[in-house]
């Protein structure tokens, strides 16, 4: 299992400062960008710099993950005990991150869970904006990837996916299964994901569901990733929000 302890950006903070900081060596900010999935320029003032590639920027207020060495672990766990017991769900949280909640509200009764028609910011009820984090957060980027047609973010070329080249076509098994190789292919594109099992596709009518059992880094289970396409709509990511573990 990695371990890690955590380091909370303030302002001023610069990939290079922090790797100082935290690793006692400048020139392991490489390193610190590359475990966290950052590009340049890494680190940047503002939420809306951020939101132009939230999956690969990060600005204060946000978390970094500093692997620890085996020496330091008494540290890690004076960081991320609470009286004596290990925080595993602040793990889960810190390695697959926070970022905010951009998905939309369901859309009625009856409705099978997100798409991809409106992206939109919402309050946390307490006067703030609502964020995701751990799992949901994963699950929130992975939708978006699986989403973005691949190659149509000039900066980033190979983000994204196949996936709407699939949907619309007619609903044969053939199209489910290369629908199936694709949405796993581009799962794995994640630096979070180390593993993805494909639990196959059902196909009623206009309708085809796929569950994949998705693994990241830190987890030592996976969480169900299910997605649906009804009447050559948009990919629907289904609305099981939670931080569903699955047992080994």
């Amino acid at each position: 299992m990695v371990q890690f302890k955590k380091h909370v950006i303030s302002y001023g903070d610069t990939i290079q400062s922090i790797a100082q900081q935290e690793l006692g060596d400048m020139s392991r900010w490489v390193e610190l960008a590359q475990f966290n999935n950052l590009r340049h320029p890494y680190i940047v003032d503002t939420v809306e710099e951020k939101m132009q590639n939230p999956d690969h920027l990060v600005t204060i207020g946000d978390t970094l993950l500093i692997r620890v060495d085996n020496d330091d672990t008494s540290t890690l766990i004076s960081n991320l005990s609470n009286i004596n017991t290990y925080d595993q769900e602040e793990i889960y949280a810190l390695a697959l991150g926070k970022d905010l909640d951009i998905l939309p509200l369901p859309r009625g009764i009856g409705s099978p869970g997100y798409d991809s028609e409106i992206f939109e910011m919402k309050g946390d009820g307490k006067g703030s904006i609502a964020t995701r984090r751990g799992v949901e957060n994963l699950k929130q980027s992975l939708y978006i990837r699986l989403i973005t047609p691949l190659g149509s973010y000039l900066g980033h070329p190979n983000y994204g996916s196949k996936v709407h080249m699939y949907l619309g076509k007619k609903n044969t098994e053939e199209n489910a299964t290369l629908l199936d190789i694709e949405i796993e292919r581009t799962l794995k594109t994640d630096g979070r994901v180390t593993n993805v099992k494909n639990n196959g596709h059902i196909i009623q009518g206009n309708t085809y569901t796929a569950s994949f059992d998705v693994y990241a880094v830190t987890l030592e289970q996976a969480f169900q990733f299910v997605v649906s396409s009804s009447n050559a709509g948009p990919l629907v990511l289904v609305d099981n929000f939670t931080n569903n573990l699955l047992n080994n």
